[in-house]
């Protein structure tokens, strides 16, 4: 069976397919590796604010210092209206 040589183009072609197929492979790797970081993050946040809510429960100083750490940081209306914050003013 007679061998059939690729020319350079075919060569070329082969190799930028290759090429593209790496680079959406890594594409996608990249967006998992960011989205199990905000699932993460996520986490973090939530048993982080758990311990801080079950803390303020049984602790009344740490609950008048979470108190105004929530009024001070916590802006939008209805994530205030969560906590029992009355809405910001407006300016």
């Amino acid at each position: 069976m007679p061998r059939t040589h690729k020319t350079a183009q075919q060569r070329l072609a082969e190799l930028q397919a290759q090429k593209d197929q790496i680079a959406a492979r890594i594409e996608k790797t990249r967006a998992t590796l960011k989205n199990d970081e905000r699932k993460r993050d996520t986490r973090k946040k939530i048993v982080a604010g758990a311990i801080a809510l079950e803390t303020a429960e049984i602790d009344p100083e740490f609950a008048q210092i979470f108190q105004r750490l929530l009024s001070r940081h916590v802006s939008r209306d209805q994530d205030r209206d969560l906590f029992g914050l009355p809405p910001r003013a407006v300016s």
